[in-house]
């Protein structure tokens, strides 16, 4: 059975059990006036409180499984075009938003960016409207430096920093964060994965 039917399913359980509480305490209110109650006012709010936990953890769970599927589907729509990329899900920094906006004023980015790299070119993708959207290209050939900059300077918001050249000859840079995992809104922290990743894209750059 699927996650979302067994929370279906775990939610109407707990209202089957709070109305059995509501109607038995009905019965014992009617039947023995005097009757303590202090079970069943226990029980009502144990009851109401899981139920809580339970649409709370089935919203998250929900959003989350709604962002994954919007990455799988951004990746599907990449690898339509060439199959041969590796992806990396991502996170815009402000510099990045700045830097999109400047060339394509008509875009904002969101919170969630694919970077796709292949054999000559590393391409920023979005999804919008339910269509894979490119909105930065940069070659190979044109990359300078790849790296990792802290850019709120706290030690904790490590991005990675990709410094390249421009068709009209300026120079400029693309900060990124890494997410986790595709659907994921955690991002990577300084530590094996990072570096390692800076380590491929740098060799990428080079081999090319």
């Amino acid at each position: 059975m699927p996650a979302a039917q067994r929370l279906m399913v775990l939610r109407w359980v707990i209202v089957g059990v709070w109305a059995a509480l509501l109607t038995a305490r009905i019965i014992v209110v009617a039947t023995t006036p005097d009757a303590d109650l202090t079970f069943f006012g226990i029980a009502e709010v144990v009851a109401i409180t899981v139920g809580i936990v339970v649409i709370a953890v089935a919203v998250v769970r929900g959003q989350s499984i709604r962002r994954r599927r919007e990455d799988e589907a951004l990746a599907l729509a990449i690898r339509r075009i060439d199959p041969t990329v590796w992806l990396v899900p991502a996170a815009p920094t402000t510099e990045l938003r700045a830097s999109i906006e400047a060339i394509r004023p008509e875009v904002s980015l969101g919170r969630r960016v694919t970077w796709a790299f292949g054999a000559t070119e590393a391409s920023l993708w979005e999804l919008e409207d339910r269509r894979a959207t490119r909105l930065l290209v940069i070659r190979w050939s044109r990359m300078v430096h790849v790296g990792l900059e802290d850019v709120d300077g706290d030690g904790r918001s490590w991005a990675i920093a990709m410094h390249y050249v421009r068709p009209d000859d300026t120079t400029a840079v693309a900060t990124f964060f890494v997410r986790a995992a595709p659907g994921s809104r955690r991002m990577l922290g300084r530590g094996p994965r990072l570096e390692r990743l800076v380590a491929d894209l740098a060799r990428e750059r080079i081999v090319a």
